[in-house]
């Protein structure tokens, strides 16, 4: 059964495909709702991303998704929500260097240092990221820890992979993971800020952030701010560049280091190098970004230190 016969089968009559992510496709149903078929979530995890919904609702200066009805009658779970307001940021976003990109870049810091701002709820304690089952950050476990472990965890299931197309990778992962440490503070973290998760108005104002709970988690603000940097443009020839400037944005508004963001982005990216791999879309796979992220001689000199 298709998603759209899916849907049909729910008594959504002609349902306008709206976008598709890593989690899901999205679909207008008119009347103000739209509805989000998973590609991978259960019943009981998006039950427990409706708690998540409920925690933060409110707690940000935009707008978040809150569920309405959870159906399960096909291959796929299928939620009901309210169709937010604002236009995805890629779609009226200057391309990088144009004039007024800086708009954009200014939009996506606003929603990294909004959401730095948040105290994690309680029940991303409870909540797994990726394709992963057991939480991420349960109470006790620090966040190096955490992340330390969700990093073997990946490699351990793609390590081959990894290092068939990164220069000493064993040796680099090694110092990866020496140079991550604890913070003092953490905060939630959503982990998949894209251009495509901001919604804007016609200013460029953030009015809603979208698809919390792939890899939302109890964290670092400072690794929202390096992941961000990276996939707000992550197919761009000029990656490398944009990174810099989005960096330079962190460093200088909310004063996070610069090794340490690209500490973080290392870690993000080898968390993401995989995560299309079953994707029902077949899209691309991360895993070439990533090899071109740690043999560049930023990443090499910072790991073969």
């Amino acid at each position: 059964m298709s998603y759209d016969e899916q849907l049909l089968e729910l008594g959504f009559q002609a349902p306008e495909e709206l976008a598709i992510g890593m989690q899901g496709a999205v679909y207008r149903l008119g009347q103000g709702k739209v509805a989000k078929v998973w590609f991978h979530a259960g019943e009981q995890e998006l039950r427990t991303l409706a708690e998540l919904y409920d925690a933060i609702d409110g707690q940000l200066p935009f707008r978040t998704p809150r569920m309405l009805e959870l159906h399960r009658t096909g291959r796929y779970c299928v939620t009901v929500e309210e169709e937010l307001p604002g236009v995805p940021l890629h779609t009226v976003a200057p391309a990088y260097g144009e004039p007024g990109w800086e708009r954009a870049r200014d939009c996506v810091v606003d929603v990294v240092e909004a959401l730095a701002q948040v105290e994690a709820p309680e029940v991303l304690r409870r909540t797994a990221v990726l394709d992963e089952t057991v939480p991420f950050r349960p109470e006790g476990v620090s966040w190096s820890e955490a992340l330390t472990g969700l990093l073997r965890r990946r490699v351990a299931r793609f390590g081959d992979q990894l290092a068939e197309v990164i220069d000493d990778f064993e040796a680099k992962f090694d110092s990866l993971l020496g140079q991550l440490t604890d913070v003092p503070r953490t905060r939630l973290v959503h982990g998949d800020v894209t251009a495509g998760n901001i919604l804007v108005d016609g200013d460029l104002r953030p009015v809603t952030l979208l698809d919390f709970g792939l890899s939302t988690m109890v964290g670092d603000p400072a690794f929202e701010a390096a992941s961000a940097a990276s996939v707000i443009d992550l197919w761009s020839p000029r990656v490398r560049e944009i990174e810099a400037a989005y960096d330079a944005a962190f460093t200088d508004r909310l004063g996070y280091d610069a090794v340490q963001l690209l500490v973080y982005r290392c870690a993000y990216s080898l968390i993401i190098a995989n995560a299309h791999d079953d994707d029902p879309y077949g899209r691309d796979s991360h895993l070439p970004l990533t090899a071109k992220l740690f043999n560049t001689p930023e990443v090499t000199a910072l790991l073969t230190r």
